[in-house]
C-alpha cells in the first residue's frame, strides 16, 4: 500500500510540473508566480475595506511563491487587528464578537518567539505594533502599556528614523496611563511627546517628515479623548484645530512631508484617504466639543463642515474603488481565461491517473484487509478450540441436575461464580433471548445483590449484560464454523439474540470483522 502511495505522488508530482510548465489554449502562456496579483501589496491595499479577499490574496501568495509564511502571517496579524470590517472577519472565523482580535494576539505572540522575529528588531517593531494596537482594542490597559514599553525599547536600539515611532508609542503609554486612573502622569507624557514633536518646523525641519506628523496626530487624538473623558472640553478645541491645520499643511505640500517610511501613504489616492480620515475625527471633536460646551452656534458650523467631508470623501472614494477594482477585476479574468484551457487539460491527466492510482489502492487495501481478518479467523478459531476443550474437561464435574444443589449462601463470590457459569454453559441458558439476572434468580433462589456480586466481584465481567454477550457470541462463532448450511440470521436468532443488525454491530465490535467475513475466511483455513 506504501509503495501504491509512493507512485501515486510521483504520477500526480510530474503530471503537475508538466502542466505548469506547458502553454495553454491558443498558445496563451500560464502566468508564473512573478506574473500574479498575489502579492502583499495587493492584499495590503484592500485589507481596510475587504480583509477577507486579502487574506485569500496572502494564502495565495505564500502558495505562488511570492511570499514566505512568516511575512504572510505578520501581513495577517496586521489585517485581524486593523481592518475596519471587523465584524466580517468575525463571521469568517465562525467565533464570537472581536475573535479576529484574539485571532491577531495569538499570531503576534507566536511571532514573537520565532527565532528569524527575535534576532530583527525591525520584525519585532512590526510584531510589537499590532500587539499594541490590539491590547488597546481589547481595553487590555496592562498589556497596552507593557506592550508599548517594549516598542519603545527596540525602538531606541534602531536608526535614529525610528525616533518618531518611540515618541508614538509614548504617546500610547501615556494614554494607556490615563485609562489606568493615573491621569496626572499620563497626561504629562502625552505633553512631552506632544511638545518634542511640536519643537520641529512642520514640513522643513529634517526631524519632522509624515512619520513625525503621524506620531503627533496619533498623540493628539489620544490627548484629545482623554479630556474629552475628564470634561475639560474647552482644552480638546485647540488640539483639534492643530491637527487640522497640520493636516491642510500636508495637503498643500506633500513632497515637503516626503520620508519614505512605511507609514506614509503610496499615492494620492491613499494620501486623501489618510488626510480625510484624521480630518474627519478631528471635525467630529470639535462638533463635541461644542456641544458640551452648549456654543450651538459653533457646533452647527462645524457640523456642515463635517457634512461637506463626508459627501465629498464618500463620493471620491466611491469612484477611486469602482475604478480599482473593475481593473483589478479585468486583470484577473485575463488570467483566469490564459490559464483555464490548460487547468482542464491537466485536470483530466490527473483525474485519469488518479483512478488509476485508486483502483490499484482498493486492491492493495482489500488485500491487506483479507489479510488481517485471516489472521483474525485463525485465532478466533483457536481460542474457540481452546473453550471447547476446556469446557468438555470441565463437563464431567459440572453439577449433575440429580444431584442436590450445594448450598449457595455458603459460597464465596468466585465459588457462586463459577456454579452458576458451569450450570448456565452446561444448560445452554443463555440461548434463552429472555434470559436475564430475573431468570438466574428464579432458577437458583439468589437475591439480586448476591447474583450482583458473584459477577461483578467473583468474575471479570463488570455487568451480567457482558458476560451474557460473551457466551452468545463464542457460541455464534462456534456455529458459523461448524454450521455452514444454517444462514447468519437463523444462527443469531438460535444464539439467543433478538436482531440480526445488532448480533452484526457486536460481533464485529468484539472479533475485529464481520460475521460473513469470518465465516469466509475460517471455511478457507
Amino acid at each position: 500500500m506504501r509503495q501504491a502511495l509512493h507512485i501515486l505522488y510521483i504520477i500526480v508530482g510530474v503530471v503537475l510540473m508538466i502542466g505548469c510548465r506547458g502553454k495553454g489554449a491558443g498558445g496563451n502562456h500560464v502566468p508564473r508566480s512573478k506574473d500574479t496579483l498575489y502579492t502583499q501589496k495587493a492584499a495590503m491595499s484592500i485589507y481596510g475595506y475587504q480583509p477577507a479577499r486579502a487574506l485569500r490574496i496572502l494564502d495565495s501568495a505564500v502558495i505562488v511563491g511570492n511570499l514566505s509564511e512568516l511575512r504572510a502571517d505578520m501581513l495577517r496579524a496586521r489585517i485581524y487587528s486593523s481592518t475596519l470590517m471587523r465584524q466580517e472577519l468575525d463571521s469568517l472565523l465562525g467565533g464570537p464578537e472581536d475573535v479576529c482580535l484574539d485571532t491577531a494576539r495569538a499570531i503576534g505572540e507566536r511571532l514573537l518567539r520565532h527565532d528569524s522575529v527575535a534576532a530583527d528588531l525591525n520584525k519585532q517593531q512590526d510584531v510589537l505594533e499590532v500587539l499594541a494596537r490590539t491590547a488597546r482594542l481589547q481595553q487590555d490597559t496592562l498589556g497596552w502599556i507593557e506592550l508599548s514599553r517594549k516598542l519603545v525599547d527596540v525602538c531606541r536600539q534602531l536608526s535614529p528614523e525610528a525616533k518618531a515611532d518611540a515618541l508614538r508609542s509614548e504617546a500610547e503609554i501615556g494614554a494607556a496611563l490615563c485609562c489606568m486612573g493615573d491621569y496626572e502622569q499620563g497626561l504629562a507624557k502625552l505633553d512631552s511627546v506632544i511638545d518634542v514633536l511640536r519643537s520641529f518646523t512642520p514640513g522643513l525641519s529634517p526631524g519632522f517628515r509624515f512619520n513625525e506628523l503621524d506620531a503627533l496626530i496619533i498623540a493628539l487624538k489620544r490627548k484629545i479623548m482623554i479630556l474629552s473623558m475628564l470634561d475639560r472640553d474647552a482644552e480638546t478645541l485647540p488640539l483639534a484645530r492643530s491637527i487640522i491645520e497640520h493636516l491642510n499643511d500636508y495637503e498643500q505640500h506633500p513632497a515637503a512631508y516626503h520620508d519614505g517610511s512605511h507609514r506614509e501613504p503610496r499615492d494620492s489616492i491613499s494620501r486623501g484617504d489618510y488626510i480625510r480620515f484624521y480630518r474627519s475625527q478631528a471635525q467630529n471633536f470639535t462638533t463635541a466639543a461644542y456641544t458640551a460646551l452648549g456654543e450651538h452656534g459653533n457646533m452647527i458650523s462645524a457640523y456642515a463642515q463635517i457634512e461637506r467631508s463626508v459627501h465629498d470623501a464618500t463620493a471620491r472614494e466611491h469612484i477611486a474603488r469602482y475604478h480599482a477594482l473593475q481593473l483589478r477585476l479585468e486583470a484577473e479574468q485575463q488570467q483566469v481565461n490564459a490559464a483555464r484551457a490548460n487547468m482542464i487539460a491537466v485536470g483530466i491527466g490527473i483525474f485519469a491517473l488518479l483512478v488509476i492510482v485508486f483502483a490499484v489502492l482498493v486492491i492493495y487495501q482489500n488485500r491487506a484487509i483479507r489479510h488481517k481478518n485471516r489472521l483474525l479467523a485463525q485465532q478466533i478459531t483457536e481460542t474457540m478450540n481452546y473453550k471447547k476443550q476446556y469446557w468438555e474437561e470441565r463437563r464431567t464435574h459440572a453439577p449433575k441436575t440429580s444431584e442436590a444443589e450445594p448450598d449457595l449462601n455458603s459460597l464465596t463470590d468466585e465459588q457462586l461464580f463459577q456454579y452458576l457459569n458451569d450450570v448456565i454453559i452446561s444448560e445452554r441458558l443463555f440461548l434463552d433471548p429472555k434470559f436475564e439476572r430475573q431468570t438466574i434468580m428464579d432458577r437458583f433462589q439468589l437475591s439480586k445483590e448476591r447474583v450482583g456480586a458473584a459477577f461483578s466481584k467473583g468474575s471479570k465481567y463488570v455487568k451480567l449484560t457482558s458476560y451474557i454477550l460473551q457466551l452468545r457470541l463464542d457460541c455464534a462463532a462456534r456455529r458459523l464454523i461448524e454450521q455452514p448450511e444454517k444462514s447468519i440470521v437463523e444462527i443469531a436468532d438460535e444464539c439467543g439474540f433478538g436482531s440480526h443488525t445488532y448480533f452484526s454491530d457486536r460481533f464485529r465490535q468484539h472479533f475485529g470483522m464481520s460475521p460473513s467475513d469470518f465465516r469466509r475466511e475460517a471455511s478457507e483455513r
